[in-house]
């Protein structure tokens, strides 16, 4: 079975149509009461006390990660900073962003948006260097999670 190419205004229209979808997706997941900055770039950030997700536009699948990674940090992570600020202290670098990292990929499989191979790599190496990093710094209690996430031994 052969595919045809799309024309140039199928592409642009499916294009649009991803952006549309992957926008309603993400905002879904913003929390009550906080606001959204759109960054340029592909990295993001979670600002817990001014309640600011500041992310790149989540018109693609990459985006859309990075977007729903950062939502994940301001769900799972802000109601600790504003509730239980020495349990959130506790709770190493590396487990906050394990959180983080498999949480948006739940929702994007929730969605129905598949994550590439290639996303999932990146995440695990994430989560890695960040194990890494508490190595580094003379850390002896490394999650086995976020070791096993990262297929580290």
């Amino acid at each position: 079975m052969t595919m045809t190419p799309l024309s140039g205004e199928q592409l642009q229209a499916a294009r649009k149509a991803a952006a549309e979808r992957y926008t309603a997706i993400a905002m879904k997941y913003v929390p009550e009461s906080w606001t959204v900055q759109f960054r340029k770039s592909l990295s993001g950030k979670c600002y817990y006390c001014s309640k600011t997700i500041s992310a790149p536009k989540p018109v693609t699948r990459k985006s859309l990660y990075i977007f729903l990674h950062e939502c994940g940090h301001a769900n799972l992570h802000a109601p600790l900073v504003f509730n239980r600020l020495s349990e959130y202290r506790k709770k190493p670098k590396h487990v906050i962003e394990l959180e983080a990292e498999q949480w948006a990929h739940e929702r994007m499989r929730e969605n129905g948006v598949a994550v590439p191979r290639s996303m999932t790599i990146r995440a695990k190496k994430y989560v890695g260097r960040k194990v890494n990093q508490a190595v580094a710094r003379g850390s002896k209690n490394i999650d086995p999670r976020a070791r096993h996430f990262a297929n580290m031994k």
